[in-house]
């Protein structure tokens, strides 16, 4: 357990809060991941067939819009690729109205209010995913192009302008992670649980600022591989067009 103090409070009370309150915790040192047969599971290969797609599940539910969540094997916090990808999930679908995936599906064909993609790492494996809603008819246009979108991002270098508002906008951003008590503490509380290193606060505009297109070409390629997705559609079934 990891427990963070932020605020008008000195190290000496803070001493006795501790002891009255967790002084008798009998701790176990052994880590919940340790546990766990995470590690086994098999992170994404480098190479895929395009026109084959992942597993869907289709859930029926009497509604006029559809939920789909397209989901993959993602990372561990401790990965090299973690700026690569940050950098990529956000010209891809993680930067609101300036991402692809807003431009295309909501801005251009007009298929959905909001979509969005984001990766969340883990001490071991974390996730990817694709959320969105659309009417039902437009089910199957929509999975579409988002696929469409993947293999544009696994095949073609993203531009000198993506790239460099990607990195204003997460390093710009960052900062505000810091303007309450209640940030500060959540951040301290995240680098230390994934051992981050006391200058982290310091080294991430380095480390977001040293991605290269090189770099997204690269972890789009290893990442964003439609076979390696689930697809969860919640709808009125009997209006999708869909194998």
């Amino acid at each position: 357990a990891i427990l963070t103090i932020v605020g008008d409070i000195s190290e000496k009370e803070i001493d006795e809060i501790v002891g009255r309150y967790f002084g008798k915790w009998d701790i176990d040192r052994k880590s919940l991941y340790d546990t766990l047969n995470v590690g086994k599971i098999i992170q994404s290969k480098d190479t895929a067939n395009p026109e084959k797609k992942g597993k869907v599940i289709r859930l029926h539910k009497d509604i006029t819009q559809a939920n789909i969540i397209m989901g993959g094997i993602g990372i561990s916090r401790d990965n090299p690729d973690y700026y690569a990808l940050s950098v990529m999930n956000y010209i891809f679908g993680g930067g609101g109205f300036s991402s692809r995936l807003m431009k295309k599906i909501r801005d251009d064909m007009g298929l959905a209010y909001d979509i969005h993609s984001l990766f969340t790492p883990n001490k071991q494996l974390g996730m990817i995913r694709i959320g969105l809603q659309t009417r039902n008819e437009a089910v199957k246009t929509a999975i579409g192009e988002n696929y469409r979108q993947m293999e544009k991002m696994r095949n073609e270098y993203v531009t000198d302008t993506e790239l460099s508002e990607a990195k204003s906008f997460l390093i710009g951003n960052f900062k505000r992670r810091l303007d309450t008590n209640r940030k500060i503490a959540d951040f301290l509380s995240m680098v230390e649980f994934f051992n981050l290193g006391d200058d982290y606060l310091e080294k991430y505009p380095e480390y977001i600022n040293s991605v290269t297109k090189d770099d997204i070409l690269r972890v789009a390629r290893k990442y964003l591989i439609p076979e390696n997705f689930v697809t969860v559609i919640v709808a009125n079934q009997k209006y999708l067009n869909i194998d």
